[in-house]
Formats: structure tokens, sequence, C-alpha cells
């Protein structure tokens, strides 16, 4: 019996490519919540400078400079990133688990047809902030595969060539799906404007962490 290696990956795609749809959006999560977490690091450095004027001017209050130091501002930062990370997964992270291959040019079809029937802005807000944070992630994912190969063979442009060859591959094959299955998604999400708050901030996180 031939091996026919095309046929049998043919028929374990349903398993793997909701898993790596999956896996890429929530690398550009991590990403994205990881600029989420610098912004709020600066944002409290900034509020606990402001404090830190207002209790050195009286002498019974100069003690409290001292109260909220680095690591608590770190971690609290940390601890928001982390947050808006989950949420993040949960809301566009987590519905691809649920796609469901058909032909591209149906697909194409289908992506077309629920744009014209999506006219409510809220419901766009998922596709956009899913399309974002997959562009984030296969930015991540390439950075990591360059990352790597430099360090371990030592070769800059056989590096470089392979981070652009796989974020070719990853825009092509794994960004578009992700967008139409959130398109998908949104037909039914629920509780929109909630959604909204954490991900139109994550969609301008996702825009600063690509390069």
């Amino acid at each position: 019996m031939q091996w026919n290696v095309a046929e049998r990956v043919g028929r374990v795609r349903w398993i793997f490519l909701p898993l790596g749809l999956c896996a890429l959006v929530a690398v550009g999560a991590h990403a994205s919540a990881d600029v989420v977490g610098d912004r709020v690091l600066w944002a409290v450095d900034r509020v606990d400078a402001f404090f830190d004027w207002i209790w050195s001017a009286w002498s019974f209050t100069a003690p409290l400079v001292d109260l909220v130091g680095l690591t608590q501002r770190t971690w609290f930062a940390r601890a928001v990133a982390l947050a808006w990370e989950l949420a993040a997964d949960a809301l566009i992270a987590i519905p691809m688990l649920g796609y469901g291959e058909r032909d591209p040019a149906a697909e194409w079809k289908m992506a077309r047809d629920l744009l014209r029937r999506t006219r409510s802005p809220l419901r766009m807000v998922r596709p956009v902030a899913t399309l974002m944070v997959a562009l984030a992630g296969a930015f991540a994912v390439s950075r990591m595969v360059q990352g790597s190969m430099q360090l371990s063979l030592h070769v800059v442009w056989l590096a470089a060539i392979a981070r652009a060859a796989l974020l070719v591959t990853l825009l092509v094959v794994l960004v578009p799906r992700a967008a139409f299955r959130s398109l998908e998604h949104a037909r039914t999400a629920r509780h929109l404007v909630p959604a909204a708050v954490v991900l139109v901030p994550l969609i301008l996180a996702a825009v600063l962490s690509l390069r």
C-alpha cells in the first residue's frame, strides 16, 4: 500500500489546524499583553512619583514614600497584563478550537456574506482584534524562530530567511482563517460592550507589538 502523505495529513488537519489557530492567537495575546504590562508599569510609576512628591512635602507622611517599591509596582503591572491576557484568550483564542475547515472559496464567500450581514460595529471588534492579535502572534513566533536559529547555528542570514518564510506561511495559512473563525463566531457572541472594553486596547497593543 502506497504511503500517501498528503492524504494522511488531510485526515488530521481538523485536529491540528484549530489547535494551531488557538496557539497563534494565544501567542499574539501574550505579546500584546507584554505591551499592556509595560504601559501599565509606566503609568503606575508616574502615579507613584506623584504621590511620593505629595507625601515628601510633610514630615509625618515622608515614611510613606518608600511604601510602594519597584517590586510591588512590577507585580501589579504583570498581574494586570496577565488578567488582560486571560480575558483575551477567553474571548478570541478559545473560539478558535471550534474552527471547521471548508473549501477556501466557500470560506471567502461565507466571509463576504458575514461582513454584509454584520452591521453592528461592536460585533466587528472581536474579528478585528483576532486579526491583529493573530498578526502579532505570527510576528512573535517568527522572531522566536529567528532568535533560536541565531543562537544555535550562528548564521544570521539563514535565520533571517527562516523567519521570513515562516512569517509568510503563517500570514497566508493561519491568520486569515483565524479572522474568518472570529467573524463566524461573532454572529452569536454576547456581552459585546464588556468584550469591546477588553479588546479595543488590546488591538492597539497588538499593533505596537508588531516588529
